[in-house]
């Protein structure tokens, strides 16, 4: 399914993990992955959660644009999933689930309220356009192990 967002409005990301489970299989725990979401569990947002404002992607239409500063580069966060939520008042709340460099995010068109209660009624999750990769880490030169002099003195008790 491709959900397609009004490149013109504003949204409101939050790292995933100010938003934690309050009741359910995952209690106590931040979304770490997908796979973690169940249905029917309660989330409560973390009151000192950070809210950032992300524009609709002009490109592909299903992702949102980060822009940190003006000289550094643009962060695009990539639609996983979209959230659907049921308040305990009976108010509903769509939230898309963005990764951007390996990090979970929430964007939502407001944000969510900290000590309210969200009871996930719906996962639908998008195809995602990317392939997953493998960065290799620098080598490493090994140092060859070489014993060097101790300034300890062994010590022999006679007697």
């Amino acid at each position: 399914m491709k959900t397609v967002y009004d490149t013109k409005a504003t949204y409101l990301a939050c790292p995933a993990q100010c938003f934690c489970v309050d009741f359910g299989v995952y209690r106590g725990e931040s979304i770490g992955y997908l796979d973690d979401l169940n249905l029917g569990d309660m989330y409560q947002m973390k009151r000192d959660a950070p809210w950032t404002e992300v524009m609709a992607s002009d490109e592909d239409a299903t992702g949102f644009d980060l822009h940190l500063a003006a000289n550094a580069p643009v962060q695009t966060l990539t639609t996983l999933a979209r959230l659907i939520f049921m308040t305990t008042t009976g108010r509903r709340a769509d939230v898309c689930v963005t990764m951007s460099d390996g990090h979970l995010f929430l964007v939502s068109e407001q944000p969510l309220q900290s000590g309210a209660e969200y009871v996930l009624i719906d996962i639908e999750r998008c195809d995602a356009d990317f392939t997953p990769y493998v960065v290799p880490a620098p080598a490493v030169v090994p140092q060859p192990v070489v014993q060097t002099g101790s300034n300890v003195i062994p010590l022999h008790a006679h007697g």
